[in-house]
């Protein structure tokens, strides 16, 4: 059985920790992504964190974190960048640590090179930058299997100047790095931006551990699950055999909150008993 949880996205920037758990408690929804752009250990007091993991355990709340993405680039070129974002990752997996959250969120970001186009570039400066992904995901992975958690590398949209620009790289990643502390999160709305959702599953296969759950109109997405054009009844039986979370990263909405029960209600229609 899978579990449909809520980001703090949905509820904007400044949402802290306790307001989302709160809502979660008070719409019987079990699950909690506390997502970027936040970093979350400069932002989850003593008291938080102690709130946040009492009522996870005692309400069965699945965990996640979606680690800060904004002005990150693990692939960077610059040793003295990667080593900065990978204390910064660290930070993050040990905080998930102190809460009881498992997977870890980590865009693979942009190709960060000196003296290039960064819209566009070079191939060969761009497969250095895989490698350089490659290596800080490993490196982070020992974190990861101390603290007993997931990192979980995002599909983003393959867009000119993004290190990844193929399922197949992201999912070689991980099998290059092989270990089950690293995986995949699979953005249904990213995947329908790029090659496709159902293309997506196929290549990922059991490496999706996450996935975040939003709508696209073709254009942009993180639109209210039903509030664009995704068929998912085209990967029903994808998701309802998934037995992970769901997380709800909706934002186009004028009513986080709302759009969030609107989604989590929509969602439990579509896949009825195999989620909560």
């Amino acid at each position: 059985m899978s579990t449909i949880a809520l980001s703090t996205i949905a509820f904007g920037w400044d949402c802290t920790a306790r307001r989302a758990m709160q809502f979660a408690l008070d719409h019987e929804i079990f699950g909690v992504e506390f997502g970027s752009p936040t970093f979350w250990p400069d932002n989850m007091s003593d008291d938080e964190k102690l709130f946040v993991r009492e009522n996870a355990a005692s309400n069965e709340i699945s965990l996640s974190i979606h680690h800060i993405h904004r002005g990150v680039a693990p692939a960077s070129h610059d040793p003295d960048r990667r080593a900065k974002h990978l204390a910064e990752l660290e930070a993050t997996l040990n905080l998930a640590y102190q809460i009881g959250a498992r997977p870890i969120v980590l865009h693979p970001g942009p190709v960060d090179a000196p003296r290039i186009d960064i819209d566009n570039p070079p191939e060969s400066v761009r497969l250095e930058a895989l490698k350089h992904l490659t290596d800080f995901v490993s490196n982070a992975e020992k974190t990861a299997r101390e603290t007993g958690t997931v990192i979980c590398l995002e599909n983003l949209v393959h867009t000119p100047g993004n290190v990844v620009l193929s399922y197949q790289e992201l999912a070689d990643i991980v099998e290059s790095v092989n270990s089950p502390a690293v995986r995949i999160t699979l953005d249904t709305g990213h995947a329908h931006l790029s090659d496709g959702i159902s293309e997506a599953f196929e290549v990922f296969g059991s490496n999706v551990r996450h996935i975040h759950m939003h709508d696209s109109d073709g254009k942009v997405d993180h639109f209210e699950v039903g509030e664009g054009e995704i068929d998912l009844e085209s990967v029903k039986s994808q998701l309802s055999d998934f037995r992970f979370t769901l997380a709800l990263e909706t934002q186009r909405s004028d009513d986080g909150e709302a759009g969030t029960l609107r989604s989590r209600d929509r969602l439990k229609r579509l896949l009825g008993d195999s989620t909560r």
